[in-house]
């Protein structure tokens, strides 16, 4: 009940302003309608920050006053430029009750939120108990003032013209006696401006600061009062006082704005999406009843052009309504009520990437501004990327990737989402996730490429290290051995024979450098023997080992080869070294990948298994290459090491 009577109050006051800016339009297009047109539309937002409190607390009369204030404002507009049209010579109907409505309005336009609403902002109650005497005058006084403008015998803005509603007699007399209370609504605004002031004083961090807000639009109002009655006091004349009295709402209005705006007091999108909607028919049904009535009255009467045009604005409304909700809802809400075209956007942000790291940024500000949400934030591995604020509300959705949760989408909101609006974000959500997974595969190809130029130049490194601290030196000394036996060579033959025997062992230490170095970049055995035979050779060596492949070997990729050398010459130390088996059995198998498989009858794994050293380069070695390798326990017993290297393509 509560969100029909506030979305319907903010309707409400959108189809009066967008009456207020038409009358100004048609009867008053001069500075004070213009104005007045303007205020209407500016005081939108007081009914819209009484809505959000009411929404949220019910019980607390702050909402409820904006919302009656928010609600009589345009309603005292359009009734005032309406009733005055009509007096001025417009041919108008019901002006007799349209300038009944010029007179009560105002009081809860322009006096209950200045004079009650203020002593009791923002809690629903006065900041002490001596603040109450002051609560009870004003609405007194606001009571009083309303009983004068429904039951005096004359109308306010026309003290000639009888009220309609009048009180006969002497209670007439008494409620046209009631209007000297007007004079104690300006101490009264000040003295709310004083509670408000004095708030502000004792408050601190947001809340101070949005008090200073209140706190000034408070004085601004309690000046244009005393402005009110410096205007009547010295012209005789209330009308005088116009500019005054709409000085207080429209800095209550703007104070509106801003703590909508500035300090988000609360989401009004839902709210204001409907009175878009509605202000928008509004208008359009008011113009085709007007255009109707007047191509009617050229070719019927009187009597038949009111019903024509009130059933063609009617004929209109009834396909129009759809469309100006559609239209107010993207305007506000964005694209959620379109998929495809959410989901457009969102490729479109893909195509349009020129960097990966500009792929999941650009993502989460477009599922903002497309969904007009407060905050969009992804989550992917040690990724993180932000558009927006977070607020206090947010909803976590998993991106998934092939199975496999990689990350989350984190959206902010103020209300909850629709089931229509969760079935668009899951659908985003798995955009999200394909394009997260590749901006992370991006990434981590990335990283490798890197790993991979460092690795190759530390093996550099490490080569002409070992070049320049062994083979060199060693080459070097057998130089200037050959040099020494040289001098000796007829002098003294046995030194020579010394030397010489001595520059056989360092030269062939020095070959056994070559060959070490020649084995770490690639085993000789693989070029001289093949990968089979290769390990065959290994397996001879170590002892108990059976290796079984393809015969003839196919052709296989330098680096698979080398890898699968490494990695079976590593598990056979293993099963030699730790197993403690009787048998073990290495197998190749080429089928688009190249498969190895090391399986053994040993004791098997421990049960505080770590992968050390040896296992962990096994691993390295099959994942540089865009493998696997696995160590797990063998059926029934024992080690199996199972290893899988895709082969290149031609």
């Amino acid at each position: 009940m509560n969100r029909i009577l506030t979305r319907g109050a903010v309707a409400v006051a959108a189809v009066l302003a967008v009456v207020v800016a038409g009358l100004a339009v048609r009867f008053r297009l001069d500075t004070v309608g213009v104005g007045l047109a303007v205020l209407a539309l500016v005081c939108l937002s007081i009914p819209l920050v009484g809505a959000a409190i009411a929404g949220s607390d019910p019980r607390n009369p702050v909402g409820w006053l904006l919302l009656a204030a928010g609600v009589a404002i345009p309603l005292g507009l359009a009734a005032y430029l309406y009733s005055h049209a009509s007096y001025d010579g417009a041919d108008l109907p019901a002006t007799h009750w349209v300038a009944w409505l010029d007179g009560w309005p105002w009081t809860p336009a322009l006096t209950l939120v200045p004079t009650v609403g203020l002593l009791v902002f923002p809690t629903g109650r006065p900041s002490s108990r001596r603040w109450r005497w002051t609560l009870w005058v004003a609405v007194v006084v606001n009571a009083t003032q309303l009983v004068n403008e429904l039951f005096a015998p004359y109308l306010l803005d026309y003290p000639t013209v009888a009220n309609p509603t009048a009180l006969p007699g002497v209670a007439g007399s008494i409620a046209d006696a009631m209007a000297a209370t007007i004079i104690l609504v300006p101490p009264l605004v000040t003295l709310a401006a004083v509670s408000v002031h004095r708030r502000w004083r004792a408050a601190g961090g947001d809340e101070r600061a949005a008090l200073r807000i209140v706190m000034i639009a408070a004085w601004v109002i309690a000046t244009s009062w005393w402005g009110c009655g410096v205007a009547v006091l010295t012209t005789d004349d209330s009308n005088n006082a116009l500019a005054a009295e709409l000085l207080g709402v429209a800095a209550l209005a703007v104070a509106s704005w801003v703590a909508i705006r500035r300090y988000e007091l609360f989401d009004a999108r839902r709210v204001l999406s409907r009175a878009l909607a509605y202000a928008g028919l509004s208008v359009c049904v008011l113009a085709v009843y007007l255009a109707v009535a007047g191509m009617v009255t050229v070719l019927a009467t009187s009597a038949v052009r009111g019903p024509v045009a009130a059933l063609a604005a009617v004929l209109v409304a009834l396909p129009l309504r759809g469309l100006l909700q559609r239209s107010a809802n993207r305007l506000v809400y964005g694209d959620r009520d379109d998929p495809l075209r959410a989901l457009d956007q969102v490729g479109r942000r893909l195509a349009d990437a020129t960097a990966p790291d500009d792929v999941l940024p650009g993502i989460a500000v477009t599922i903002r501004d497309a969904l007009r949400l407060p905050y969009v934030g992804i989550r992917i591995d040690a990724t993180e990327v932000h558009a927006g604020r977070p607020g206090d509300e947010t909803e976590d959705l998993p991106l998934v990737f092939a199975g496999e949760t990689i990350g989350a989408l984190v959206l902010g909101h103020t209300e909850p989402f629709t089931a229509a609006e969760q079935r668009l974000l899951s659908s985003l959500a798995r955009q999200v996730a394909t394009a997260g997974r590749a901006v992370a595969l991006t990434h981590d190809l990335r990283r490798s490429r890197e790993r991979l130029v460092g690795a190759t130049e530390e093996e550099r490194r490490r080569i002409r290290r070992d070049l320049h601290d062994g083979l060199g030196p060693g080459l070097a000394g057998v130089v200037l051995g050959l040099q020494r036996a040289r001098r000796y060579l007829g002098v003294d033959p046995d030194a020579v024979g010394a030397q010489l025997d001595a520059l056989t062992a360092q030269t062939k230490d020095a070959i056994a450098d070559v060959r070490r170095l020649v084995y770490d970049l690639r085993p000789p055995a693989l070029d001289e023997l093949g990968l089979v035979e290769a390990l065959s050779e290994q397996a001879r060596m170590l002892g108990g080992i059976t290796v079984q492949g393809p015969d003839p070997q196919p052709a296989l990729p330098a680096a698979v080869e080398v890898a699968t050398y490494r990695i079976a010459v590593e598990a056979m130390t293993n099963v030699v070294r730790h197993a403690r088996a009787r048998t073990a059995t290495v197998t190749i198998h080429i089928d688009g990948n190249m498969r190895l498989e090391i399986t053994d009858d040993g004791d098997g794994l421990p049960a505080a298994f770590r992968a050390g050293v040896g296992i962990t380069s096994m691993r390295e070695r099959a994942t540089e290459l865009g493998g696997d390798c696995a160590v797990e326990a063998g059926d029934p017993c024992g080690t199996r090491v199972r290893a899988t290297i895709p082969l290149e393509r031609p």
